[in-house]
């Protein structure tokens, strides 16, 4: 028996929230605040970029967003691009999470957990590829609450919003 693997599953709005729900819950719990909805047009396509795993197995939580930059300049390289043709990814993602109210954007711009957020457990029954995702959601959720404010963390990566 075959197992097909579908490679567009990941650009799924679904999945693409909650990718973007891990990233909220790192950010929240590593930083005490709610980060802004801008961060989610970076996290979100480096977390579903798999180019970057090896950057990410080599890293912790505590590595920190600018440690893991300084080692890995390669991110950099032709991200405005990389941001520029996920936009439609991510901008679904987060229709997706904010109409099915998992998601919750607040008036000053900020994206917040919903009072309709899914539980942990469907995503354990991911193929492992959709789980290093997630993984890297929320290692980049943790990385960017401990880094400071959204302009600072545009400025580490070179791009602005």
């Amino acid at each position: 028996m075959f197992v097909a693997y579908d490679l567009y599953a990941e650009t799924n709005p679904a999945f693409g929230a909650y990718g973007l729900l891990d990233f909220c819950r790192s950010y929240i719990a590593a930083s005490g605040r709610q980060p802004n909805f801008a961060l989610s047009y970076i996290a979100l396509p480096i977390a579903l970029s798999d180019d970057l795993d090896t950057s990410f197995k080599q890293t912790t939580s505590t590595t920190g967003l600018l440690s893991w930059l300084n080692r890995y300049p390669d991110v950099r390289v032709d991200l405005g691009a990389r941001l520029n043709a996920s936009q439609d990814i991510v901008s679904a993602a987060l229709r997706f999470g904010l109409s099915t109210r998992a998601l919750l954007l607040e008036h000053d711009g900020r994206l917040g957990l919903g009072a309709r957020k899914p539980i942990q457990a469907p995503a354990d029954n991911l193929p492992q590829n959709a789980k290093r995702v997630l993984k890297r959601a929320s290692r980049l959720g943790t990385w960017m609450g401990n880094a400071g404010s959204a302009g600072t963390i545009f400025s580490a990566f070179g791009v602005t919003p």
